[in-house]
This record gives C-alpha cells, sequence and structure tokens, in this order.
C-alpha cells in the first residue's frame, strides 16, 4: 500500500510532484500581490489567499509558514522588478547625456512599473507597521536602492569629497525618500500626473542632490 509521502511524489498528468509544488508556489505569490495589493494585507486570511490561487487550504502551509512569510515574498519580487528596471537602463543609458537626462533614462522605466498599483500599494503601503522584521526589510532594501541610484549617478559627478560634514550613505538616504514619497502620492492620487512629469521633476531633484559632489576642477596657469 503506498504511503502517503510516495502519493505526493507522484507525477499526476505528466507533472512531477516538483513542477506541481512550484506552480502552486508560484499561484500562492502571484494570488498574494493580487489580494495584499488590494484589500490589504490586514484584510487577508490564508483561506482566501488560497481560493484566489485556487489551490486547497493545507497547500499554503507547505510553502509558507503564515501570511507575513508570504508579504515578505511578494515584496521581494516587487523589489526585484523595480531593481531591474533601473539595472536593465543603466546597461542601455546615454553616456553623452548630462546628469538630469541621465536620471530620467533610470527613473523612467522604475516608474513604470510603479503603474501596477497592486506593486506599488505592497511596496509602499502593505509593508509598513507590520512586525519588526518586516519593516526592517523594508529599511534595509530602501537604503540598499538609494545606495544603488545615487552611486551610479555619482560617476557622472566625479569623485565625492570626503570630510566630517557629507555622509553619503545619509545622502542616499535623503534621495530614496524623496522618491519613496513621490511613488507613494502618486500612487495614492490614482497616478494624477503624468508619468513623464514625475520622472522629470524626481530626476532633477538627483541631479541637484549629485551635482555638487563633483571636486572643482584644478585648472594649471
Amino acid at each position: 500500500m503506498s504511503t502517503v509521502s510516495e502519493a505526493a511524489g507522484r507525477a499526476y498528468g505528466g507533472e512531477s510532484a516538483a513542477d506541481r509544488d512550484d506552480r502552486r508556489r508560484r499561484q500562492l505569490l502571484d494570488a498574494g500581490l493580487r489580494v495584499f495589493g488590494s484589500v490589504g494585507y490586514r484584510a487577508a486570511t490564508v483561506r482566501g489567499l488560497c481560493r484566489e490561487a485556487k489551490i486547497a487550504d493545507r497547500d499554503f502551509y507547505r510553502h509558507f509558514d503564515k501570511t507575513e512569510d508570504l508579504l515578505l515574498a511578494v515584496y521581494s519580487e516587487c523589489i526585484a522588478r523595480l531593481t531591474d528596471s533601473v539595472s536593465d537602463a543603466i546597461v542601455q543609458v546615454d553616456r553623452d547625456g548630462d546628469l538630469r537626462d541621465v536620471a530620467k533614462q533610470l527613473l523612467d522605466p522604475f516608474f513604470q512599473v510603479i503603474e501596477d498599483p497592486h506593486l506599488a500599494r505592497v511596496v509602499w503601503m502593505e509593508v509598513l507597521g507590520v512586525s519588526p522584521r518586516v519593516e526592517q526589510t523594508y529599511l534595509t532594501v530602501m537604503q540598499q536602492f538609494g545606495t544603488l541610484l545615487l552611486g551610479y549617478l555619482r560617476t557622472f559627478a566625479g569623485d565625492v569629497p570626503s570630510g566630517p560634514d557629507l555622509d553619503v550613505d545619509l545622502l542616499a538616504t535623503a534621495a530614496i525618500g524623496g522618491i519613496s514619497h513621490t511613488a507613494m502620492t502618486w500612487y495614492q492620487s490614482g497616478y494624477a500626473a503624468d508619468r513623464r512629469i514625475v520622472v522629470a521633476t524626481i530626476a532633477t531633484m538627483l541631479a541637484n542632490i549629485v551635482a555638487p559632489l563633483a571636486l572643482p576642477t584644478t585648472r594649471s596657469t
């Protein structure tokens, strides 16, 4: 007689147990984005998520211990989409442009991703105030993204002067804070402003932050 574990490992309809697990996890992640990004994390239940994912309730616990773990997994995928949008733009950027133009080239695909309202709600609304673990993940991710963006733009401004009155990490925090608040208010407004205007405005802010970091050129006489 077959055991439960043996039955679980069987292939059905040509789908292996591993493939079936991967598919169900994918369904949960997609359902999590839709549910957390619409009714919100606090209103979500395991049963509701499983219904949205079209899987049995018991299958949830094969992949996640609790809804907070699913939220973090969904958040991680959202951040990956945002980061990839900037990373892909870095490869294609026109380095002959000025600092503001380069910032616009990086920010346009970023804000294009934010036009997904489910993603925007998860990233800027639903991860706040959940738990210390989620809060720390949010702060760490935001800092890393700010460092990535500012670090690249700094290559167009030259070397950063050292000194007790300049903390580049704090500068990255300030930059990502401005971008994050703009993204959140843009989402909450129902994307009232044209993306082109949003991108151009934030690009101007970043250019003004980065430009003064360039060391003055020493000219020979």
